[in-house]
């Protein structure tokens, strides 16, 4: 066995085999796959194989339609079949909440070249013969989707990846995974030692004992999966292989043909878990014993879908268990920490995605970064709250509920509440309602009554929405205070902070006392970042960023920071946030903080500082706001929150101050046109196609991304940031919405939602540079709908931004 690798894949189900194509059709000859049994062993060659798009976010759905589309061009460097099947798939409908979630399923897959379409009852039983239709209200039939043989895709990439170049070695179980000095590793194996670069965990059901090798612990959970194959049924005789697949998702079920037959899946409603302290490392091809009662409810909504499955004969029964992260999404990516280590585990829909998944982790591997953003992926996403309790709580809520509706701003309860600031309490009794951002409550909505209190949910207008118009009004018209406590916090401190965060910046680092909205770049020019900088001291930078991407970023900086000369510091769970915002917001800081001028001309926007506040001997305070208005964001030690929590209500009473929630504050900004991480923001974009393009100083010197940058934006943008206003009457666009100008798809929305003060519905998106025309109408395809849309010049509230200047 080779003792030096550039890379050394662990595992050799179809996830590992596909990274280890993919490396090697890049070129990399020296890359090795190690398997501790057989290829497939564990998950993969039990897997039902389905194919299909229509999902979210844009860019997994991105990443299935490649895979599917990778088959056929595996097949022929293989010389493996891979048994595929493109029959389509239907997705059915009961009541007319499905509908309009089909509705919104087929739009949102215009974006991507998804094809679907509504279809008759009449065609779909030329598809799907043995489905009854006449309950059914509406049947989506999505082209593209079919299914493979699992064993069969999983050795055409061990094939074409042989003859690429690479090596796989079968039977050689690991046995440590060691870091040098150097930064390379050293895998151990019963049979000799690799030195690699890189080491991918791509081990499956042992996806937790490889990543404890390296001393990592990863958030994943087993959990056993059913599905059944019947024997023949009479009206498959026919069309048999080429039967369309099904898809109900208010049963959780998934059906396709299997020879005469069909294989039944269920998302049971009962999860159980399996070997929840460590896989066995003799298990490999076995299955777990049967227990059809698991899934008796969703076979009977089967039956009631397809009449001949009561007479159907079961020809075989598979349960066998499959790994999970606490969404159900792959943890893929580089581990923050442990350079040189790269994770693709918890893998839910390895046929689906693991093409896919294969491509990014070669692009990340080889060029530094995937070529689209998959942060909703990444294993750096998860915090440390993420433990194993965390893990099961998790998986259990999500498979229990795998097929379930989703709705714009829904909250799920699974494994809360987690992280709770010092002042949780009291805004629960002020009548907040929470979501989580990162493991921490939020208050989303402060309810005056039990109707506003009520977490029921629609794709229409819900029942926050007054609560959620009293708090925005409140804002502009006299304050607001909110909570920040999730927001990312970090101290840069030394000689070589300024220089440090000046070339990881894409903005100029300001001066003593100021605050710059800073871009951050990756090496190809993509936008990874989107912080204010405030300079402390000549020496000491405060910097602030999304809670979402707190892991994330971090990661960039641990991976950038020069060997000395700079210290950083995570304030993140140290220290909590506040923030007043509004008319009033300048009398109201007065009063906490006696002595100190908030006017503009001694503490003017975009200035920042620490001070003595309240009780807190040593604050934060910074000028700045989402919210378009004056406003100071204020960020202490943990211990001080709650005191300075009531003094600034106590000083606020006199002045109007009003509790206000994370959706006043989302309404806020988009009445300001002000862009948001993960939706405007995301490393699919190049900053001057964003709003972000007047923060880069490519005239500044040297930083991360500044040639790719400026080479992308003299080529021009793909796309351009837009603000629509929009005729909508009960349903908001809520992001991934097509636009279309003259008939002809033209954009898409990144956000929406209702502008309170400016009195009309509003959306943030992108259009295409050719499809920009102020005087022309609009129309956005919101729930089934397409609604009339304006392109707005400049925001609807204060557009020359005087308030927050002010």
């Amino acid at each position: 066995m080779e003792t030096k690798a550039r890379v050394v894949i662990i595992g050799g189900g179809v996830v590992g085999c596909s990274i280890l194509y993919h490396l090697a059709k890049r070129g990399w000859k020296d890359v090795v796959l190690l398997e501790r049994q057989e290829l497939t062993a564990g998950s993969s060659w039990h897997a039902a194989g389905n194919l299909f798009t229509l999902t979210a976010p844009g860019n997994a759905a991105v990443l299935q339609k490649y895979t599917i589309d990778l088959y056929p061009v595996l097949e022929r460097e293989s010389g493996q079949d891979c048994g595929l099947h493109y029959n389509g798939e239907l997705l059915v409908a009961k009541d007319e909440e499905e509908i309009k979630t089909l509705a919104i399923a087929h739009a949102f897959g215009k974006r991507y070249g998804i094809e679907s379409e509504f279809i008759s009852p009449e065609r779909a039983k030329e598809l799907a013969p043995t489905l009854k239709t006449d309950d059914l209200t509406a049947i989506l039939h999505e082209k593209t989707a079919g299914y493979c043989d699992p064993a069969s895709v999983t050795h055409a990439f061990a094939k074409a990846a042989r003859n690429y170049g690479a090596t796989i070695h079968r039977h050689t179980p690991v046995l440590e995974t060691n870091q040098r000095h150097d930064g390379k590793w050293d895998v151990v194996t019963e049979n000799g030692t690799i030195t690699a670069d890189c080491v991918v965990n791509a081990a499956g059901l042992w996806g937790r004992e490889v990543a404890a090798l390296a001393g990592i612990t990863l958030p994943l959970m087993p959990v056993e999966h059913h599905y059944l194959v019947t024997e023949e049924i009479p009206e498959m005789a026919e069309i048999g292989s080429d039967h369309a697949l099904l898809s109900y998702a208010d049963a959780n079920l998934y059906m396709r043909p299997e020879g005469k037959g069909l294989l039944i899946g269920a998302y049971e409603s009962k999860c159980i878990h399996w070997a929840e302290d460590g896989t066995p490392l003799d298990f490999g091809h076995e299955l777990l014993p049967d227990d059809l009662s698991r899934m008796e409810e969703e076979f009977l909504q089967a039956v009631e879908l397809i009449p001949s499955l009561a007479d159907a004969g079961i020809k075989s029964v598979i349960n066998g268990p499959m790994i999970f992260s606490p969404d159900l999404g792959p943890l893929i990516g580089p581990y923050p920490g442990k350079p040189g280590y790269f994770c693709a585990n918890g893998v839910m829909t390895g046929f689906n995605q693991g093409g896919g998944i294969g491509k990014v982790l070669a692009e990340w591997i080889i060029d530094g970064e995937p070529s689209l953003d998959v942060s909703f992926w990444d294993v750096a996403r998860y915090g440390d709250y993420a433990g194993s309790r965390y893990a099961k709580q998790m998986t259990k809520y999500w498979y229990e509920n795998r097929s379930s509706r989703i709705y714009p701003y829904q909250t799920f309860p699974a494994a809360r509440p987690m992280k709770t600031s010092p002042i949780y309490d009291r805004l629960k009794a002020a009548g907040a309602v929470f979501g989580e951002t990162c493991g921490w409550e939020d208050a989303y909505w402060y309810a005056a009554n039990d109707a506003e209190r009520q977490e029921s949910y629609s794709y229409e207008r819900p029942a926050w929405f007054q609560a959620v118009a009293r708090e925005s009004r409140a804002v502009r018209e006299t304050a607001g205070l909110f909570e920040l406590t999730s927001y990312g916090k970090y101290r840069f401190s030394g000689a070589g902070a300024a220089a440090y965060l000046d070339r990881i910046m894409a903005n100029k680092i300001p001066a003593v006392g100021k605050t710059a909205l800073c871009p951050m770049l990756s090496h190809q020019g993509k936008v990874i970042g989107d912080f204010t900088v405030t300079r402390l001291s000549a020496d000491s930078c405060l910097v602030l960023g999304s809670g979402s991407m707190e892991k994330i970023h971090e990661r960039w900086f641990l991976e950038t920071l020069p060997e000395s000369g700079v210290a950083y510091e995570n304030l993140t769970n140290r220290y909590a946030g506040l923030h007043v915002a509004g008319p009033n917001a300048k009398a109201i800081m007065a009063a906490v903080a006696p002595g100190v001028s908030f006017g503009s001309a001694d503490f003017p926007f975009l200035s920042g500082r620490e001070m003595e506040l309240g009780p807190c001997p040593r604050a934060f305070v910074i000028r700045v706001s989402y919210t378009g208005e004056c406003g100071y964001e204020i960020y202490m030690p943990m211990e001080y929150q709650r005191t300075l929590f009531e003094e600034i209500l106590a000083a606020g009473d006199p002045h109007g101050l009003t509790l206000a929630g994370g959706h006043a504050l989302m309404a806020l900004r988009l009445e300001k046109g002000f862009a948001g991480w993960n939706m405007e923001l995301t490393s699919d974009y190049y900053a001057h196609e964003t709003a972000l393009a007047r923060f880069v100083r490519y005239g500044k010197g040297d930083f991360i991304g500044r040639e790719a940058a400026l080479a992308a934006k003299e080529a021009g943008p793909r796309e351009c940031f837009v603000q629509f206003a929009v005729d909508a009457e009960k349903a908001d666009a809520y992001g991934g919405e097509p636009v279309f100008l003259n008939g002809k798809l033209a954009g898409y929305t990144s956000s929406g939602g209702y502008g309170y003060c400016a009195g009309t519905s509003l959306a943030l998106g992108y259009l295409y540079p050719n499809a920009i025309d102020p005087a022309a109408e609009y129309e956005i395809e919101i729930v089934g709908k397409r609604c009339k849309a304006r392109l707005l010049t400049a925001p609807p509230v204060d557009p020359e931004g005087l308030r927050m200047r002010s």
